[in-house]
């Protein structure tokens, strides 16, 4: 067990799941199982990892801190599937069972705070991850202080707060570097690129794409990997190198497919319909827009909603549907308003 959890912390998760399936669980079956869900979900199929946590906390019995480490990784994969509902309830669980234990308690407090920013409690979640921030600096956790950084950088973008999102990722990056904490630094370099992108700084934002996937070129982590396709293609696709842009959509649709994560399809087929609509392949687009529409609906992803309403609306109004084009912005500007976002404002997207 101890070889297996030596391959995760180096991220050979492949090698850590076939290291699994040839050793028999024996006594230890829940602390298999948990690392099972460890190996998947570091691999990015977090909907089969969370199977493995489930049964890993009924195998656990009174083992209170392995259904601790169980429900924290559910929180992590219920946030990164968009699931409001699961997120909140196993960070909420976590919460109240470290407070018991008297361990993981930064943890949990983390967990939570990222629940609450997925479900849009912006303020609450900027306070429980500045409050976390000091913490880790004093305590001198510099890949603590990355994943917070990252955290608030993604935050302040959705609050429209694009230079202190820059500053937080640009310090992610830095504390990241510090502990030589590599797939951290490739999600400040994603973070910091998306804002630069939104930002309007195509160069720069295609500079830290292009690190980004140097850094998990040689990893097993399929979702930065498809990360990676989908953000070097809309900075490409701002860019006007549409053909190349639509190729990477293509593979980063191929990758998130095979994850089964939805909610980032649905900012692929958002972006593939971008490119029809710049070609004038009005009749494709709008297949995109509703595929986005229907792969956002229900996950946690506002923005997304909003971008597809928008751009149907303005599809509509170049076909000559002007009453319809009327109304779908209508309901894109109440769906803006009603999750307090910026994204009607956004030039560059």
């Amino acid at each position: 067990m101890e070889k297996i959890e030596k391959l995760l912390d180096d991220g050979e998760f492949s090698k850590a799941l076939a290291a699994l399936k040839r050793t028999s669980p024996g006594g230890g079956r829940a602390r298999w199982l948990l690392l099972k869900g460890e190996a998947l979900r570091g691999l990015g199929l977090f909907a089969d990892a969370l199977k493995e946590y489930a049964l890993a906390r009924k195998a656990a019995g009174r083992d209170g801190e392995l259904v601790l480490e169980a429900l924290l990784s559910e929180a992590r994969c219920f946030r990164a599937l968009g699931d409001e509902k699961g997120a909140l309830s196993a960070a909420s669980a976590a919460r109240e069972l470290a407070g018991k234990l008297e361990i993981y308690g930064q943890e949990a407090d983390l967990e939570w705070a990222l629940a609450l920013r997925l479900v849009g409690r912006l303020p609450e979640a900027a306070k429980g991850l500045e409050r976390l921030l000091k913490g880790y600096k004093k305590a001198g956790d510099h890949s603590g202080a990355a994943f917070v950084l990252w955290a608030l950088g993604g935050l302040y973008r959705l609050q429209g707060r694009y230079a202190d999102g820059i500053a937080a990722f640009e310090a992610s990056l830095k504390a990241a570097g510090r502990d030589k904490d590599e797939p951290a630094a490739g999600y400040a370099l994603f973070g910091l690129g998306g804002i630069l992108r939104v930002a309007g700084f195509m160069g720069r934002a295609l500079d830290c794409y292009v690190r980004a996937r140097k850094l998990f070129a040689g990893t097993d982590d399929a979702f930065a990997k498809a990360y990676a396709e989908c953000g070097t293609a809309n900075v490409l696709r701002q860019l006007g190198r549409l053909d190349e842009a639509y190729a990477g959509y293509e593979r980063a649709h191929k990758l998130y497919s095979s994850l089964s994560d939805w909610a980032d399809l649905g900012f692929v087929e958002w972006g593939m319909g971008e490119i029809n609509k710049r070609n004038g392949h009005f009749s494709d687009a709008l297949k995109n827009y509703r595929k986005a529409a229907s792969l956002f609906k229900g996950r946690s992803e506002p923005r997304g909603e909003a971008l597809t309403l928008l751009s149907l609306a303005n599809l509509y109004y170049l076909t000559g549907q002007t009453a319809s084009a009327e109304r779908q912005h209508d309901v894109a500007m109440s769906h803006i308003r009603k999750h307090n976002l910026h994204t009607h404002l956004e030039t560059f997207t």
